[in-house]
């Protein structure tokens, strides 16, 4: 069903998608330049290499990232970690993250697992994997876990809060792609959600949530 639905960006969108990004830059609006361009490196690395980063660009982009860090803020710090991956991963790998940053990037995690907010866990769990793959595993998924995100997951669906279901989907696939295949079925229905999802934000000229909606699109169909 997904391959009879439209869900590919065409040169329009992204002529769009990067003018945002650009005003992002020249305003120096970092937290959503780095969220925006993270999206974009997903739904065509090979088209956002050839955007050029610059070098201010990247420095406002660490500058707010070592904020986090001096603030202690890990949960945030994750997350723009992994969004900087993402958008450049040979200048993301000179940026430390010492023995320090991963115990309390993993509390937050745990502190997830301890209320059952699945819907964070995963986010936390993808940031972690984005930023290093080898400090998340099987051992950190256990059923309970995995059964927590797909009933939130069948919650979204229900409740047809698509871009949510979208998200958290994504999540989840990158988190244990094996084990989605599995035990993850996308019915035609929220195919159809989903591209009426993205259209809507097309129509409206939203290129930030454009983009975010076909980030987590092409995650869900790669």
């Amino acid at each position: 069903m997904a391959g009879e639905l439209h869900f590919d960006t065409n040169a329009e969108d992204w002529q769009h998608m990067t003018a945002e990004l650009a005003n992002y830059s020249k305003a120096k609006l970092w937290r959503d330049y780095t969220w925006h361009g993270a999206r974009m490196a997903v739904i065509d690395p090979e088209k956002f290499m050839q955007i050029g980063l610059t070098d201010a660009d990247w420095e406002g982009m660490r500058r707010e990232l070592e904020n986090y860090r001096r603030e202690k803020v890990w949960d945030s710090f994750a997350a723009r970690a992994a969004r900087m991956a993402l958008i450049d991963r040979k200048r993301f790998a000179q940026i430390p993250i010492d023995d320090t940053a991963w115990k309390n990037i993993s509390d937050i995690l745990r502190t997830y697992l301890v209320r059952n907010d699945w819907n964070n866990f995963a986010g936390q769990a993808y940031h972690i994997k984005t930023i290093d793959p080898s400090k998340i595993g099987d051992a950190e998924i256990t059923e309970k876990v995995w059964n927590g995100m797909m009933t939130q997951l069948k919650n979204f669906e229900q409740l047809e809060i698509w871009g949510q279901y979208a998200k958290l989907a994504a999540y989840i696939k990158v988190i244990s792609p094996e084990r989605f295949a599995k035990d993850v079925k996308i019915s035609a229905g929220a195919w159809q959600r989903m591209a009426e999802e993205l259209e809507l934000k097309r129509q409206k000229n939203y290129w930030a949530a454009f983009a975010a909606q076909a980030s987590r699109i092409k995650i869900l169909l790669t």
